[in-house]
């Protein structure tokens, strides 16, 4: 263990003998940190994945430079089948231990496979869209995008919770109970998964108990009365006159019946087939039109698909492009590692600028991982580019200038001097169009300013 202050071994004292602080305290967060780590390497060891994710953040949150714990924490979140998850707490602690950390491995291993990473990333996709109708309403299509996410990432623990507790919500039990025991199976502290399944559990009781207390009676109706007994009860019988009663009633019966009760019955019964012939059409005609707007929604998800799998070849390239995936983690990597060297931090960052519009549109992880850092470097490494470019146009190197600048307005739209002077820079090179592009975009941002005036004059000049 380090000195917090002075870097040096502490030995068993409760001070640094080098810088003479009091580590008596810092020992025992130390110690703590330690403590949640070993507690969560053992429950991920029993296949408790929540109860060790929740120890693990817990260590972090005394100790965040604990490899060993976002290793490990990555690992639980991967088990979970949340990749996206687990890659970032791997890509802290690359960035904390570049050397002889097996998150490296970890980080290789998944880069290897574009197809599977495809897998994975449209998996977060379809759970994401069945979150949405679920919302919605709709059931029957979030079950088939929870379907597909299931058999695109088994591992997914919370697509499966969520298509049991669809099943649940339509009394389907019996297809609930399986998910949930091998939610269970996977991860063996999941207080969710264990809820769903006692209310399944006291939910059957309770239709057992009724159904049985059903069964021991029987009801019927006598002289206009309505009679419940056990049913292991019989009613006693009457005397010598029962036989001849019985079979009088039974020819007055017959008569009664023949006569009477026959010809009714048999008009309701043809009304009654009649009215089942018409409901029976009514609802073939309603499934026709289901089957219509099925497959219109068939038509419009098919196009769905075909866009995304458009955005998602901008997002992680070919064999001849870096992709987007790994150039934001580079750039990642690169503004952890020195959050002022704009120009290696850009050299990455811009193949993810290039998307930027298919980025802001989408909910992926990805996406929100290069949200996320557009705002935290985006005014900075405006300005720093702008300078740069600003000082390369004094000094009439216009092509380093144009590139800066290019770079300015791409982390800040709305940059009027940038798009000034980048401007004045495509005229110079003969990036006629470019150039009226800029000078239009100064004149939008700030109109009736001196410098709006002066775009002005010199796209007149060009036109």
């Amino acid at each position: 263990m380090k000195c917090y202050r002075c870097g040096a071994e502490l030995t068993k004292h409760n001070f640094c003998t080098s810088c003479k602080s009091d580590v008596r305290q810092y020992k025992q967060i130390m110690y703590a940190s330690n403590r949640m780590y070993n507690s969560g390497l053992e429950k991920a060891g029993v296949r408790d994945l929540t109860g060790a994710a929740r120890d693990l953040h817990q260590c972090l949150k005394l100790n965040k430079e604990h490899v060993d714990a976002h290793n490990l924490l990555g690992l639980v979140y991967f088990e979970m089948g949340e990749v996206a998850q687990a890659l970032c707490e791997w890509t802290l602690s690359t960035n904390l231990q570049q050397e002889n950390n097996v998150a490296n491995q970890y980080i290789s291993e998944l880069q290897k496979s574009p197809s599977d990473l495809n897998d994975l990333d449209q998996a977060i996709r379809k759970y994401n869209l069945a979150l949405a109708y679920c919302e919605e309403g709709n059931d029957d299509l979030a079950m088939i995008q929870l379907k597909r996410v299931q058999s695109l990432n088994p591992k997914f623990l919370k697509a499966s919770l969520l298509l049991a507790l669809i099943y649940m919500h339509h009394n389907e039990y019996d297809k609930a109970s399986p998910l949930l025991k091998k939610v269970l199976k996977a991860d063996r502290g999941n207080v969710t998964a264990q809820r769903y399944l006692n209310e399944i559990s006291e939910t059957l009781r309770k239709g057992s108990e009724k159904k049985r207390k059903k069964e021991e009676t029987v009801r019927y109706e006598r002289d206009n009365e309505v009679i419940i007994q056990p049913a292991n009860v019989t009613e006693p019988k009457s005397g010598s006159g029962l036989i001849t009663g019985l079979v009088i009633g039974l020819v007055l019966g017959a008569a009664v019946i023949f006569f009477l009760v026959m010809p009714s019955r048999l008009q309701s019964a043809r009304s009654d087939y009649e009215e089942t012939l018409r409901l029976n059409s009514e609802t073939m005609d309603a499934q026709n039109v289901t089957i219509s707007e099925l497959e219109s929604s068939l038509e419009t998800l098919q196009e769905q698909y075909d866009t995304l799998s458009e955005q998602y070849a901008a997002y992680f390239g070919g064999s001849d492009s870096e992709s987007v995936a790994d150039s934001l983690i580079m750039a990642a990597s690169a503004y952890l590692t020195n959050p002022a060297d704009y120009e290696t931090f850009y050299s990455y960052f811009a193949v993810c600028l290039s998307q930027d519009e298919a980025l802001e549109e989408s909910t992926s992880s990805i996406s929100v991982l290069y949200q996320q850092l557009k705002e935290l470097v985006a005014s900075d490494a405006r300005d720093y580019f702008y300078n740069m470019g600003y000082s390369a146009y004094g000094s009439g190197d216009y092509e380093s200038a144009y590139t800066s600048l290019g770079a300015a307005v791409l982390y800040d739209n709305t940059y009027a001097d940038a798009w000034y002077y980048l401007g004045i820079c495509c005229s110079e090179l003969g990036f006629t169009d470019e150039a009226k592009e800029a000078y239009e975009r100064v004149i939008e941002l700030v109109p009736g300013t001196n410098t709006a005036n002066l775009a002005q004059d010199y796209l007149d000049a060009l036109e």
